[in-house]
């Protein structure tokens, strides 16, 4: 069995699946967020008499899209969500000035295990699949009987597998990885309800952070979820998150799949995928000289120490150009104290960022930076149809943070890998 067939066979009491098959799985945890939450409650209300959760250390609640409140309306939501959360004593609830973005805080905070299944009211529930568990984006109904019954029913999905091998280049990051496999498998269908699985010495090689992006980013493909087999940086990554007890699972050796592609990472550069179409990705190359006015890296996709590490590297005593109004979001509290800490928030700050707090506010179109007319924007964020983030009279281009750093000085697109950082 794959990674994934194994991980359903086990948590629904089966020593064997194939894909196709429905099953009823245990899971480890149910996600969800202020956006949705008062839907989700209230669907639960209506399926369960007792209104008793299945065990409420196992339901995550969020508060990451309507934060900090932009209006009266939303605000007034918050506190409706706030009171539900409260009404439940649930103890794992991150809300402002505590919280982050779902995604990161369910890896962060050890919500999510290796072998498990979590789920989240959110689409990219994907991530989770990058320490080695499923992880998979549900409705509101799907989410209440989860709340209830601790379980949930699937599909087994077929598997896809990414064999990564070759050596990264400096100012390559996962983000061009993930992009370079969008332009080359497109938008045919063919990744539609698949696992897509990561292996590989080039996977081996990433941190946990790259790993998250690559992961997070399955969904935008069509794929139901993404898995890497947790290793020694996995076991690193959870040793002062948790204390439960997890397994070392991977696909066995005679695994079956449904395709397999094999990418050299040693030829992968820099990559940009053009407005409104993501899989039209194109070599940072090909694009130098674009002109844009807004930069944005945050997101559960890019908000990491790592991707403001690789930013305050280039842009260390450099000057972001003026006719540019960068945002940076950290997809967590957490993410934000420690790039304080190591001094990544002064040097971009200096350079002329501004930071707000973390949320999915400007990504998702929100609040915190939306998009205006005629506003071209270089995003670290993870898609860019058409009123992506804000007007649908903005363009979007999608890139990771070593070219949104590198291309903020000029106030266009540049390769990072054209200067001595």
């Amino acid at each position: 069995m794959t990674i994934t067939e194994k991980i359903m066979a086990y948590n629904s009491g089966r020593d064997f699946v194939v894909p196709g098959e429905l099953v009823w799985v245990d899971v480890n945890s149910v996600m969800t967020m202020d956006y949705l939450g008062k839907q989700c409650f209230k669907a639960f209300e209506s399926l369960s008499s007792t209104k008793k959760l299945f065990d409420k250390t196992k339901v995550v609640c969020v508060s990451d899209h309507l934060v900090p409140p932009p209006s009266e309306q939303w605000a007034t939501m918050l506190n409706e969500w706030r009171a539900i959360v409260k009404s439940y004593d649930i103890p794992n609830f991150y809300d402002l000035g505590r919280q982050g973005i779902a995604h990161q805080i369910m890896v962060e905070q050890g919500h999510v295990l290796p072998g498990k299944i979590s789920i989240g009211t959110d689409s990219h529930a994907n991530t989770y699949g990058a320490i080695g568990a499923v992880g998979n984006a549900i409705g509101v109904t799907d989410a209440a009987i989860a709340m209830a019954t601790g379980k949930c029913w699937f599909r087994v999905p077929e598997t896809v597998k990414f064999v990564i091998k070759g050596t990264w280049q400096p100012w390559v990051m996962a983000k061009d990885l993930s992009l370079h496999i969008m332009g080359m498998m497109h938008w045919n269908g063919h990744l539609i309800y698949k696992t897509l699985e990561y292996t590989g010495p080039a996977i081996e090689a990433l941190d946990i952070a790259g790993r998250m992006t690559l992961c997070n980013m399955t969904v935008d493909l069509g794929a139901k979820n993404g898995i890497i087999a947790p290793d020694k940086k996995t076991e690193s990554y959870l040793k002062n998150r948790t204390t439960d007890k997890w397994d070392f699972i991977s696909s066995d050796a005679n695994a079956k799949y449904d395709a397999v592609y094999e990418v050299d990472v040693t030829n992968v550069g820099p990559k940009v995928s053009k407005p409104d179409k993501l899989d039209d990705v194109m070599p940072v190359e090909a694009l130098v000289g674009t002109k844009f006015n807004k930069a944005f890296v945050g997101t559960c996709t890019n908000g990491r120490t790592e991707d403001f590490a690789i930013m305050a590297q280039i842009l260390k005593d450099k000057k972001i150009h003026r006719d540019v109004n960068m945002i940076c979001i950290p997809a967590s509290t957490d993410i934000y104290l420690e790039c304080l800490q190591k001094g990544y928030i002064e040097i971009l700050v200096k350079a002329g960022a501004s930071f707000e707090t973390s949320s999915c506010g400007p990504c998702a179109g929100i609040h915190t930076g939306v998009a205006g007319d005629g506003d071209i924007i270089l995003s670290a964020g993870n898609r860019n149809m058409k009123g992506r983030m804000g007007s649908k009279n903005a363009q979007i281009y999608l890139t990771s943070p070593a070219v949104v750093a590198a291309s903020s000085i000029k106030a266009e697109i540049t390769d990072p890998r054209s200067e001595n950082w």
